[in-house]
């Protein structure tokens, strides 16, 4: 037996048509999803653009929902009207990447993010079927929600998790100085883990709007890299010393380049952010070499990530309101994705 579910189909290129599919019933070692809010992040965006052609396809991965069933023979901690925040993998549990608690990381994972890209589905349809009112998830990708919390900021768990994954393999210390480039959705996740850990938060933004949004939101002090030395403004604001800590949340390689002049010896850089088209990044071997700088970067999270992301919105530690642009009915799908490539726009939420 199979679920009708209406969905977001991105049939081509600029193209989101609400349809009704149909989702199979839950098997064991799946649950089934009433999913009721999802974020479009990047990922969503790159299909829907062009730079990403799998057609046709259902995404999103930032997602909150309420379980609805549960599958036959299932081990779960999870129940049925349990609320839940969902994230995008399914690991093996059994390999070396998986015990040393890297199982974004996980061979089984990656090549089932690749199968997602193709489909054996009679409407050929591919996807993670985010965007969805039902999907069919395996419970270890979930995390408990508290009730109070609305969906659309559940749905922000994802993110957030990412922005934890990060700040976790940074090991960022009290009264670290932490430099955010980029104020969007994902620099403002950083900001708030960031501060969370006992940080001062810089961000670097050049639009104004972004720059004062940061501040609203607790951010410590703000850049503009159009008015002069971007290190000096630093300083200036640091008792003369550069960032221990600096997180790229843009994809571009000015970025990038800002990253370098920002860091202070022995200091660390995350490129958080992918770009498309890829630039490359010209850097002297020597200046790491002489300053001791360490470049690492992050794509993703694991389930410890998604946890710790679930408690700190269930327990409103953080407040995630401030990174969302506006909640578009499942009705306007169309209309949301044109909003969500618009540039400095935050989250576009799709209520389901």
């Amino acid at each position: 037996m199979t679920i009708k579910s209406r969905a977001a189909v991105i049939t081509e290129k600029g193209r989101v048509e609400v349809r009704t599919i149909d989702i199979p019933e839950p098997k064991q070692g799946e649950v089934l999803i009433r999913q009721k809010a999802a974020a479009l992040c990047t990922l969503e965006q790159r299909f829907f653009s062009g730079v990403l052609p799998v057609y046709p396809g259902v995404w999103g991965h930032e997602v909150s929902g309420i379980v609805e069933a549960i599958g036959p023979g299932t081990e779960t901690p999870l129940k049925v009207g349990d609320f839940v925040a969902r994230g995008c993998g399914s690991a093996c549990d059994q390999c070396y990447v998986c015990a040393m608690g890297q199982d974004s990381k996980c061979a089984v994972e990656q090549r089932r993010l690749k199968e997602q890209q193709t489909s054996n589905r009679p409407d050929g349809i591919k996807g993670i079927f985010g965007i969805s009112e039902y999907s069919v998830v395996d419970p270890r990708n979930l995390a408990p929600m508290a009730k109070d919390i609305p969906f659309e900021q559940a749905a922000l768990a994802e993110p957030i998790a990412c922005a934890v994954s990060g700040v976790n393999k940074l090991d960022i210390e009290l009264g670290q100085t932490v430099v955010v480039i980029g104020g969007g959705a994902m620099g403002l996740a950083n900001v708030f883990v960031a501060k969370n850990r006992g940080a001062f938060v810089v961000v670097s933004e050049l639009n104004p709007e972004r720059r004062e949004k940061a501040l609203a939101c607790g951010t410590h002090a703000v850049l503009d890299p159009a008015q002069g030395n971007i290190a000096d403004q630093l300083k200036s604001i640091n008792d003369g010393r550069l960032a221990d800590v600096v997180i790229v949340t843009i994809g571009l390689k000015p970025a990038n380049e800002q990253a370098l002049q920002l860091a202070a010896p022995n200091g660390k850089i995350m490129l958080f952010a992918s770009a498309h088209p890829s630039e490359p990044l010209t850097i002297d071997p020597n200046v790491i070499h002489r300053t001791g700088i360490t470049i690492t970067g992050n794509t993703s999270k694991n389930r410890k990530d998604l946890i710790q992301a679930s408690l700190l919105i269930s327990r409103k530690i953080i407040d995630v309101r401030p990174m969302i642009e506006k909640v578009v009915p499942l009705e306007e799908a169309q209309y949301a994705f044109e909003e969500a490539v618009r540039p400095d726009t935050y989250r576009i939420i799709i209520s389901l």
